[in-house]
């Protein structure tokens, strides 16, 4: 089972913003689909040095703080489990990694609504942010 880590960076405002990406990757019925930061757990890796690295990797930005909003839990995707994560970065201005990513933006509850949110996405701001 591979564990993969997903991080919640929220820019402060009025109103708060949310910063999800989208992949350039095929996920089937998925592909286009946006999700915040993450990525898979390598062997020996600790949960934040995952979402460090991929944080990294991808936008070019460094993870100050992450505080771990769920253990474990089921996934969309088969034989895999995510940890999500309330982070502090250094900064909100980002250059994303265009062979991986189509796209990278902060986006309000509102504009969220619109957008062609992955499943899991989807259920966890429901449950964990827009409970407000």
């Amino acid at each position: 089972m591979s564990k993969v880590v997903v991080g919640i960076i929220v820019k402060k405002g009025i109103p708060e913003s949310y910063l999800l990406v989208s992949s350039n990757k095929n996920f089937g019925e998925y592909t286009g689909y946006y999700y915040p930061p993450a990525g898979h757990v390598e062997d020996g890796e600790s949960e934040v040095d995952a979402l460090k690295r991929e944080i990294k990797e991808e936008l070019d930005i460094d993870l100050l703080k992450a505080k771990k909003i769920t253990d474990e839990i089921e996934s969309d995707v088969k034989n895999q489990k995510t940890i999500w994560y309330l982070c502090e970065v250094n900064n909100y201005d980002f250059t994303f990694d265009e062979e991986e990513l189509k796209d990278a933006r902060f986006f309000t509850e509102e504009e969220m609504k619109e957008l062609n949110l992955w499943p899991a996405t989807k259920t966890f701001f429901e449950k964990y942010i827009f409970t407000k």
